[in-house]
């Protein structure tokens, strides 16, 4: 983790100035090889963005399949039983749910448009769990087909009982009871407020309604939600689950297991030194105003109090050691206090406990690029190189972070490329002083031109879509989905793409 406070390193401040001069400050992007070898055919891209406008929405679908194995992986590796959940939030991909319905995952849903999705596209209820706030219509729908819900709050429950009675549901709705408000007296941290969840203070009232409502719910077992970049803190929330777990069935409930949600990280920059490097000389270029690495000097979150740099990044980490299924893994290796020791994945297995997980970033992660096309350059008032994108900061943006790494550029005319001494800055075609799609400086080796595509890499957790608007009549980026078959790249659109019919021509059956 970054400190919030940390003195100027004068040799850094030094490579500011270098950086500029001799060696652009880069962050390279981490990609796929399938995706660095489909970029690799620069006219069918300028072709694709030529026929579906800018920005474009690049999906690889394909790529969920190694990112789920990777998880089943490890509940092999343990000898696991439950399930990994496909979260539909973070990306809006058709072609993705219907790739993930050919997988060893089920689909978290958080929205009662998001269920019938989800079951468009061949998920059956079984494999269906209902998460998020819920309306009557969302309730409604998802007791009449049997999926599983995750309670949120006591309202929600009383609900359930009501429209279940009025719709006349026969068998038991399968629930998970989301739980939130963690503490601990081994280890002193706050505990943030969150909206998810019933606070663990009102744990009996919950045991109370699940004893007296047994005939008509089907308790699964209670799960949380947990941004904490704590990990000692998410173990704290795992002990707790199974603290309640076994409760309950002491208590004569009949739970299955636990779910723990998501938050498995993502590793957005390639070289792990190049990111060190990139934070530190961007605390250290707030010292010396005379090579700006952000827009006005914002700092995206640090600032210069009298030669020390203190606050905070408004940035998620680009580079972690422990990402996705190796994160997994870790919680389930890591000994648990509150049971002498014995780690997560031993207690399951003999409590024969099922493990859910919600991985919905990660498995993600390296499913998307999008594309924007060249408008124009101009200078700055403040003599600064800006690019201005046919697109805008909702087709590349999320409410929790920033995408920092260097973009791939693809240039229509490679003989008459202008240098790039000084670095640019991205900006957006809405007419607001703050449409800027990078607030960092980029250092290309040549500036991009009109007509140019700029390509801004692993954008389909939770950047692409998550935020799209059609402010002031702007387009929303359209979704063409890449798939590699018979060893040729194909496209399609996202709503047409089906990988039924491409399972049925390599098996010769179609």
């Amino acid at each position: 983790m970054m400190n919030n406070t940390a003195p100027v390193n004068k040799s850094v401040n030094k490579s500011v100035n270098n950086n500029a001069k001799n060696k652009p400050l880069q962050l390279r992007p981490r990609i796929h090889s399938r995706i660095e070898n489909y970029l690799k055919n620069e006219q069918d891209i300028l072709d694709l963005v030529d026929a579906f406008g800018s920005p474009l929405n690049l999906i690889f679908p394909q790529i969920i399949e190694e990112n789920i194995r990777s998880f089943t992986d490890i509940y092999e590796k343990h000898n696991l039983k439950g399930r990994v959940y496909f979260t539909t939030k973070p990306n809006k991909s058709n072609a993705i749910i219907k790739q993930a319905t050919h997988e060893n995952v089920g689909v978290d849903v958080s929205s009662e448009n998001a269920l019938k999705v989800a079951m468009g596209a061949g998920f059956n209820a079984s494999r269906i769990e209902c998460t998020g706030p819920k309306n009557q219509a969302y309730l409604t729908l998802a007791l009449q087909h049997g999926v599983t819900l995750n309670i949120d709050n006591f309202d929600e429950l009383d609900q359930i009982l009501r429209l279940r009675q009025a719709l006349y549901i026969e068998g038991k709705t399968k629930i998970f009871v989301r739980l939130a408000g963690f503490t601990s007296s081994r280890l002193k941290f706050t505990s943030q407020d969150s909206t998810f969840g019933i606070d663990v203070s009102h744990i009996n009232h919950v045991f109370e309604l699940l004893q007296s409502h047994k005939d008509h719910l089907d308790f699964q077992g209670f799960s949380f939600h947990f941004n904490a970049q704590s990990s000692e803190q998410k173990l704290i929330a795992i002990e707790t689950l199974l603290r309640y777990t076994i409760e309950a069935m002491n208590l004569g409930l009949k739970p299955k297991g636990i779910n723990i949600g998501g938050g498995f990280d993502i590793c957005y920059a390639e070289d792990k030194n190049e990111w060190h490097n990139y934070v530190d000389t961007l605390k250290n270029s707030l010292r010396t105003y005379d090579q700006s690495l952000n827009w006005n000097n914002s700092g995206l979150g640090f600032r210069n109090e009298d030669g020390i740099i203190k606050g905070s990044p408004n940035f998620m980490s680009h580079y972690v050691e422990r990402t996705g299924a190796h994160d997994l893994d870790y919680y389930l290796s890591s000994p648990l206090n509150e049971f002498d020791g014995m780690t997560f994945a031993e207690i399951l297995n003999d409590c024969l406990f099922e493990l859910y997980v919600e991985p919905g970033r990660s498995l993600l992660d390296q499913l998307g690029v999008t594309i924007a096309r060249v408008n124009f350059t101009k200078t700055s008032s403040h003599n600064e190189t800006l690019v201005g994108l046919d697109m805008n900061r909702s087709n590349m943006h999320s409410t929790n972070q920033k995408l920092l790494t260097d973009p791939i550029i693809i240039h229509k005319d490679k003989d008459n490329r202008i240098t790039c001494p000084n670095g640019l800055y991205y900006i957006g075609n809405l007419c607001l002083s703050y449409d800027m799609i990078t607030y960092n400086k980029t250092f290309p080796d040549h500036i991009p031109q009109e007509g140019d595509l700029v390509i801004f890499v692993n954008t389909a957790p939770y950047i692409m879509d998550f935020v799209e608007s059609k402010t002031l009549h702007q387009n929303i980026a359209k979704k063409i989905a890449i798939v590699e078959h018979n060893q040729r790249f194909r496209w399609f659109e996202d709503n047409v793409y089906d990988p039924t019919s491409l399972k049925l021509k390599e098996s010769n059956l179609a």
